[in-house]
């Protein structure tokens, strides 16, 4: 199959290409810088808005926090034991009720 050879385009359908090819990629660039600004300026507004309600919750905590009350204070360290000074629970041991005498 031999392909048939495509005639050399003119002058006119070059210049033709070449500025509707400039025309879309500036196009392209101009749409794209709105759609970046109009999404700028939508993240600015949320941001704010948030930043504001932060704020604003910041200052209510404040109002609604107790007064801080100075103290002082001091850490005794614990007497470490040699031998171990708990009483062993033993299953045997049980509990009876106590009686009165008469």
């Amino acid at each position: 199959m031999n392909a048939l050879p495509f005639p050399k385009p003119s002058w006119l359908k070059r210049t033709v290409l070449t500025v509707t090819s400039v025309l879309a990629v500036a196009a392209g660039f101009v749409l794209a810088s709105a759609i970046f600004a109009v999404l700028l300026v939508i993240g600015l507004a949320v941001g704010g808005w948030l930043w504001w309600r932060f704020r604003q919750l910041t200052r209510q905590a404040q109002k609604a926090a107790p007064e801080v009350l100075d103290g002082e204070y001091t850490v005794e360290p614990t007497q470490l034991l040699l031998a171990d000074q708990r009483i062993p629970a033993s299953p045997l041991r049980q509990k009876t009720p106590h009686r009165r005498a008469r």
